[in-house]
């Protein structure tokens, strides 16, 4: 059942979970195809995130900034939600300089022509993720 008070959301990592089965009054996130709001009523649907921000709007009005690299959201139909992350960190985790060089690195990387296909496809990702990282700090 929706709760009342609120979403019951999850947001974890396989290291931490930073909100676990916690009211809340909406979720955002970017999946593959669209960008969501996620409401306590919303019809339930599974999505894949894209490199991005999620945004925890919770019931006090504070809102809270989470970087993801990937991962789930899955909107159940008690009104439940769980949104699980390959990597998760608090914006504030970010380090604006370090992005920056990890993206140099990673295109070096890209242009080596001795690289294999795998490792020019592993620095590609890493460039996604970066500047998806790069543009969420940028836009706080």
């Amino acid at each position: 059942m929706t709760s009342i008070r609120g979403l019951l959301f999850t947001l974890a990592s396989p290291l931490k979970a930073f909100y676990a089965n916690v009211a809340v009054k909406q979720i955002d996130v970017t999946g593959m195809s669209s960008s969501v709001g996620i409401l306590p009523t919303h019809v339930p649907t599974i999505a894949v995130l894209k490199p991005g921000v999620v945004k925890v709007h919770e019931l006090d009005g504070n809102v809270s900034k989470f970087f993801a690299s990937s991962g789930t959201l899955s909107m159940n139909i008690d009104g439940s939600c769980q949104v699980l992350a390959e990597e998760l960190c608090s914006l504030n985790e970010l380090n604006e300089q370090a992005i920056k060089n990890l993206i140099d690195v990673s295109q070096k990387k890209a242009a080596d022509l001795n690289a294999t296909d795998v490792q020019k496809a592993e620095a590609g990702i890493s460039i996604e993720v970066a500047e998806a990282a790069l543009r969420a700090i940028t836009e706080k």
